[in-house]
């Protein structure tokens, strides 16, 4: 989305995506909550790979999540088995909001409308937190989805609205800045 004319992307472009892996690291690795026998990680990790993929769009948002999900796990893994899902997991995260930005566009949206961020971030509760996430857990702790499913859920879904008015809120500060190419 916003590359350079050889193709490639561009510096300005991988300086905010790793600055993003960043912030991810510390709001998931350090600044977390585990509950219920480490199935469920209360944590605002998402905001950063959601405001990547919306603002730097889908293949940022994309390598922003494998990267912060691997260097995160090296980091600080919360005494968990490494697991591959959870990296699809993690760069779904940030592809999913850049092509919902690049969609609603297209049907009239801005790309950074209060409808793009709502539909984003209700596609990475519903599809990842929800059912991606409890799958994965199911394959680590040997726990019948049913089981995890429910609470995970429950306590997402009050994350998911606080991440969503963040989101939104760093979203529309970027947006009056000339950080981020693209947006104006």
């Amino acid at each position: 989305m916003f590359q350079s004319t050889s193709g490639r992307i561009s510096t300005k472009v991988l300086v905010m995506a790793s600055f993003f892996v960043g912030i991810n690291i510390i709001l998931s690795r350090i600044g977390a909550i585990m509950l219920f026998n480490n199935s469920v990680r209360l944590s605002f990790g998402n905001v950063p790979l959601i405001i990547s993929g919306i603002l730097l769009g889908p293949l940022a948002g994309l390598m922003t999540g494998v990267v912060s999900d691997l260097l995160g796990f090296l980091i600080n893994s919360h005494g968990g088995a490494y697991h591959p899902g959870f990296t699809i997991s993690a760069g779904l995260t940030g592809f999913i909001p850049g092509i919902v930005a690049i969609a609603g566009s297209r049907f009239g949206f801005q790309k950074f409308s209060v409808t793009s961020i709502v539909t984003s971030n209700v596609l990475v509760y519903l599809l990842i937190s929800g059912f991606l996430n409890t799958l994965w857990l199911t394959h680590l702790l040997g726990t019948g989805f049913w089981i995890l499913f429910p609470a995970r859920l429950a306590s997402h879904a009050i994350v998911t609205v606080i991440n969503t008015m963040l989101v939104y809120a760093v979203v529309k500060s970027f947006q009056k800045t000339n950080l981020v190419p693209g947006v104006v």
